[in-house]
């Protein structure tokens, strides 16, 4: 049973192994040394051979260990002596994003016990009826040694998750659970979800409800019942129509205006992406509880006194190449009709150009080449 399972298994890691992601360093020698045993066992001359890859892998598995174990000594270093003494209020959002982190990490790890138990059970009741028969007798199928294989995949998941998650909880309370971390952009972290805090398109609540704006009665026309989903931190979509935040308010602005008004929300598309800034260090990412990349922490958007991540089930922040801010996701193609004029937005400190046209509001465009001019600004 064994032996016929450690085959299934050891094929199955090599043609789907690269899913296991970060998990896999710890299943190789598993899978490895799961399939040395039987072939040992049985007098095969391959035994060694596996032996040999298992010990391969666990070497692989102590080194990354270890330059996991180095990159929290270092990240703690960095948190006592990048401690500025400054407090920050964490709003409950973050707190439970965090929690539904670990929490998850826990229920996984006791899924997959669970679950190799009960395949580990099966396949020992099935194996009496298959003792005394060779594997020609059961016409090559033998029913104890796929559920046995299946076993295996799960009792291996099982101790990649818990060491994985022991190593997240380790490093955690090394380093700090409830430090708030800024980080700049492009350092190799970008959050997970970057549209909600980000949107264009929208007027801050307070603004909304000043005298002359008509962006939060238009809401309510549009959409009665919704008062319910009206976010203070997430503000209104400003109306085409509004004498303070409507189109041709944004037409009237001189190009200084408008530059000196670029990080306002309300003058962009919903589908456009907001100005970004030319020098990478006024760019900040927000983390709480940023233990390395063993636990990257949850993105945070700075309120009004207090730090808080967009909503509770909000991922952690991912692993990315350094310069990136965002994940790469498909952005919309900026409208080619209908421009009005165009404004270098570059002397304001951001990295590219706004678009204004007749009848819509603005996008925000970074050409590849900082040598690309938009054609209204050759002329």
């Amino acid at each position: 049973m064994v032996g016929i399972a450690s085959i299934l298994l050891a094929t199955g890691f090599c043609v789907l192994g690269w899913m296991l992601g970060r998990h896999a360093v710890v299943a190789a020698p598993l899978v490895l040394g799961f399939a040395a045993v039987p072939h040992s066992l049985d007098g095969y001359a391959s035994g060694p051979v596996w032996w040999l890859g298992s010990a391969v892998g666990a070497v692989l598995a102590l080194a990354a260990a270890s330059r996991s174990w180095r990159e929290v000594r270092a990240v703690r270093a960095l948190a006592r002596s990048s401690t500025t003494g400054r407090t920050a209020a964490v709003g409950a959002n973050a707190v439970k994003a965090s929690k539904r982190a670990l929490r998850r990490g826990h229920i996984k790890a006791l899924v997959f016990v669970a679950t190799a138990t009960a395949g580990w059970t099966v396949a020992f009741a099935a194996l009496p009826a298959e003792l005394g028969r060779t594997y020609e007798e059961m016409a090559k199928e033998s029913s104890s040694s796929a559920f046995a294989a299946v076993a295996a995949a799960l009792s291996i998941m099982a101790i990649a998750t818990v060491v994985s998650q022991g190593g997240r909880l380790f490093a955690m309370s090394r380093v700090g659970k409830r430090l708030v971390w800024e980080v700049p952009a492009g350092a190799g972290l970008a959050p997970s979800w970057p549209f909600v805090d980000d949107a264009s398109g929208l007027v801050p609540l307070k603004d909304a409800t000043s005298g002359g704006c008509i962006c939060l009665l238009e809401f309510r026309r549009s959409f009665p019942d919704a008062d319910d989903r009206l976010m203070p931190e997430e503000g209104v979509h400003a109306s085409d129509y509004c004498p303070l935040h409507g189109i041709d308010r944004i037409n009237d602005l001189s190009a200084a205006e408008f530059a000196a008004m670029a990080a306002e929300s309300w003058l962009w598309d919903e589908r456009s992406e907001l100005p970004e800034q030319s020098r990478p260090n006024e760019n900040r990412l927000l983390l709480y509880g940023f233990a390395g990349c063993i636990y990257t922490g949850v993105p945070l958007t700075a309120r009004a006194g207090y730090v808080d991540a967009s909503f509770p089930d909000i991922g952690l922040a991912r692993v990315a190449e350094p310069g990136a801010v965002v994940p790469c996701w498909d952005q919309a193609e900026r409208p080619a009709a209908g421009v009005l004029d165009t404004v270098d937005l570059r002397p304001a400190g951001y990295t590219g150009f706004a678009f204004r046209y007749r009848h819509g509001r603005a996008w925000f465009e970074a050409p590849e080449d900082d040598a690309v001019r938009p054609p209204a600004l050759l002329l």
